[in-house]
């Protein structure tokens, strides 16, 4: 049974070298909560906030708050990933 890079497909032999990339992406939250807005009615703000947070999916909700993902990598694909993994435009070089 051989892998297979999941950026270029590249299939690589059973034993061959390859870099498993885990990616998680998680809300942050500096600890600053807004204050409410003077005279504002703050349960039925409560109210609204969870019969919107009702209808949507939880799986949805939760993937807003974390995700993680999992790939693996060739050799030069990873090589690659590490070089740029934000994916930023490069500095062009023919100026």
């Amino acid at each position: 049974m051989s892998k297979r890079c999941d950026k270029c497909g590249r299939r690589m032999p059973d034993g061959s070298l390859a870099y498993e990339v885990r990616i998680q992406v998680a809300a942050d939250f500096d600890g600053v909560l807004t204050e409410p807005e003077e005279g504002a009615d703050l349960a039925e703000q409560a109210r609204t906030l969870a019969d919107a947070l009702a209808s949507r999916d939880a799986e949805t909700l939760l993937r807003e708050v974390v995700h993680t993902e999992c790939h693996l990598l060739c050799p030069g694909c990873r090589d690659r990933y590490l070089a740029n993994p934000l994916n930023l435009p490069l500095p062009d070089d023919r100026l």
